[in-house]
This record gives structure tokens, sequence and C-alpha cells, in this order.
């Protein structure tokens, strides 16, 4: 990093001056209005920047999070904000920042760092794995049929709510439903107000305005949706798009309740969603599966700080014994060979000098430790190595 360089983390009358970086680097505009959602959410002490002595030039930072695991949760970083003005590129700035974030996360004893990248190239050499999958599908309305329709009896009603209602009612079905889901983060009741059900101006980017439905079933909270409406019209008639934001429910049949009443909207022709779940319950729900286009992507990325309690957190299927030999460029404490003796479902981890089992560096465990990726799938990818035959 070059000498006139320091690093530190802005004071809250700097917000505007220190988010532009980031900005710059996306090719984005400065929202006022934007920036100012993130004042009532972001920790100062967990952001940073790169100062030059005039302005930020780079930026990056985190959120507190709790991340669910099988069998648990844990503490989480989620990495956020990372821009570098273009012209100091390629000068180390990124690697100090991160440095300090994981450095941050680890005295607050988070034992992993989470993020969404826009290139994952980017994190990649910085022991970054690709935890889960996503979703995103466009349907055609028109053709739809369901396997099976539900019904959920007379007692059944899908009502919208505004903001307030929603921030609460959608967060206690949230929290009851993510334990189940691996990959799942705990939500602030501000990031529930700002971002989840919250429509700024700045927010809609073209994909119309945003809606929150609630199902009840006997006036109990089954399930909810946010979705947005892009009007438009054709030669033919009606042609709207309803993006999905979210389903979330609580059980299989209020969540196909939400869906058939999404997907039977007047003046809707195409229903999209994005950043959906692998596989997608709309795949079991349908007649024909295959009319909604499905692709899937990178999801969340998570990198081990501390990869011992990491093991020791999770959750694991019956009893037995595991050795693996783990390679970390970055942090020496998670390198080497670790032995796994579980019982009834719990690890206890320790180091070992035993023959290991499997072979592989710290990206590919991360690829596993959510279940997004079995080891008999790296294999084949030659991300992980079996040293013992079955043990993949």
């Amino acid at each position: 990093m070059p000498d006139e360089i320091t690093l530190r983390s802005p004071r809250p009358d700097e917000l505007h001056a220190f988010m532009r970086p980031m900005y710059d680097a996306f090719g984005e505009p400065s929202v006022p209005e934007q920036i100012e959602s993130e004042r009532s959410i972001m920790d100062f002490e967990r952001f940073v920047g790169a100062w030059d002595g005039r302005d930020w030039v780079a930026t990056a930072g985190a959120y507190t999070f709790r991340l669910t695991i099988p069998g648990g949760e844990i503490g989480a970083s989620g990495i956020t904000g990372v821009g570098v003005r273009a012209d100091y590129r390629r000068q180390g700035l990124l690697r100090q920042m991160l440095d300090w974030l994981f450095e941050d996360a680890r005295r607050r004893g988070e034992i992993v760092a989470i993020l969404l990248a826009s290139e994952a190239a980017i994190y990649h050499r910085f022991g970054f794995g690709q935890a889960t999958q996503s979703s995103s599908f466009r349907l055609d309305t028109t053709s739809t049929t369901f396997r099976e329709p539900v019904d959920l009896g007379p007692g059944a009603r899908i009502r919208m709510v505004d903001v307030d209602e929603s921030t609460d009612v959608f967060a206690r079905i949230w929290d009851r439903q993510r334990p189940a889901v691996p990959g799942s983060l705990d939500r602030s009741e501000p990031m529930w107000r700002e971002w989840q059900v919250g429509d700024a101006a700045w927010m809609q980017r073209g994909e119309g305005i945003k809606y929150r439905a609630l199902l009840e079933v006997d006036g109990e909270p089954r399930g909810f949706t946010i979705y947005r409406l892009e009007n438009s019209w054709g030669p033919t008639g009606p042609a709207s798009t309803l993006n999905v934001q979210e389903v979330v429910a609580v059980d299989a049949a209020a969540e196909q309740a939400l869906w058939e009443w999404l997907l039977s909207m007047d003046l809707v022709r195409t229903v999209a969603g994005r950043r959906g779940p692998v596989p997608h319950p709309l795949q079991s729900m349908l007649l024909e599966p295959r009319r909604l286009g499905l692709t899937v992507n990178d999801g969340v990325y998570l990198r081990f700080l501390d990869l011992e309690a990491a093991l020791s957190s999770r959750g694991y299927v019956g009893s037995g014994r595991l050795v693996i030999d783990v390679a970390d460029e970055t942090f020496e404490a998670n390198a080497g060979r670790w032995e796994l003796v579980v019982s009834e479902g719990r690890a206890a981890v320790s180091r070992s000098d035993a023959a290991p089992d499997l072979e592989l560096d710290i990206a590919a465990l991360a690829q596993a430790y959510l279940g997004a990726f079995r080891f008999v799938d790296l294999a084949v990818a030659g991300r992980v190595r079996g040293c013992q035959p079955g043990a993949l």
C-alpha cells in the first residue's frame, strides 16, 4: 500500500464522502437517500476505508449477522460496500481492507466471513468458497399448471399489509423458518424496514412498485411474499411482469398457496424470480417444471476465520471419524490436519498426525460446509482428493 495512504474508519459526518469510491467502482450514481438508508443499519466501527490525505479512495465494511448452519447458527461477518477507485486499483488496498475486516471479525468472535461476490475471481484468492447456490426463472403464466393445487380451507386469506405491520409479522415468520435453512441470516428491525419491506424510489430500478402480502389461516400468520409489479401493455393486451423478491412460509402448503396466488395475478403475463433456493420448490409444484427456464448461479461466498470453531459448531449425520488435511495460505491456525470424531451428530475437533481421509483447500471446504456441495461433487471438479478408499 502506498505510504501516503492510511486506513481508518469513517466518522458519521463523513458517510457520503466515504461511500463515493464504492459507487464509482460500480459506475453507479451516488444517491443521497440511498446512502442515508445505511446510517441506521451500519456500525461505523465495522467499516474501513483508504484515505490519501484529501479523499477516500477505497471502502469496505461488514454487518453483524447470525448465520444458520446445519445443526445450529454461528456469528458471521457480512462483508459489504467493497470498492476501490479506478486510479488506485492494483495497489494492495483491497487486501489491506480485507485483512482489517478479518481481524476485526475475529476479535468479535465471528468464525466466518460471508459476502455476495460482484466477481468471484476477486475473492477466490482470499480463501472464499461458494457456500450456497441461487436460482432465477421467468415463467409465462398463461401456460402454468400446478400438479396438485392446495386448499387451506375457508379460513385462509391473503391480504396486503403496510410497512409497519409487515416489519413486525414478516420478521416473526422469518425467524420461525430461518433455523431450518442453512445459509439464512438474521435480520435486524432496521434491515426489515429499510431494505426488505421499504420502497424508496431509488430501490425500484425500473422493476415497479413493491407490494407486501401476508397469508393467514384462521388468523394465524403462515407466510408472506414481497414482490414488485412492472406495468406493461402489448399489442394483444396486458403484459406486466411480477418480480418476486421473496416467498417465505412456515410449511409446504402455505408456500404453494402463495405461489398459486402470485401466478394467478390479473394483468400479469410473466412472473420472474431471482436469488431463489436450489432446488426451487416450483420445480416440484408445477406440472411442467421445464417452463420455469430455471438457471442456477452462485450465491453466498464463505471464508473460514476460525476453522476449529466452525467445524465444532456444525451438526453432522450419525457417528464416525474423519481426518482432513486443509491448506490455508492466509491463516496458519486453520491449516494442517484435523480430526473430527462425531458422536450422535456432534463433532470433537482436534489436531491430528493420522493419515488424512481427504485433502483440500480452505475454499473447497467452505463449499461443503453448508451442504450446497458434496465432497464427491468437489472431487469430480478436482477440488478435493480422497486419500482413503471410500472416504469421499
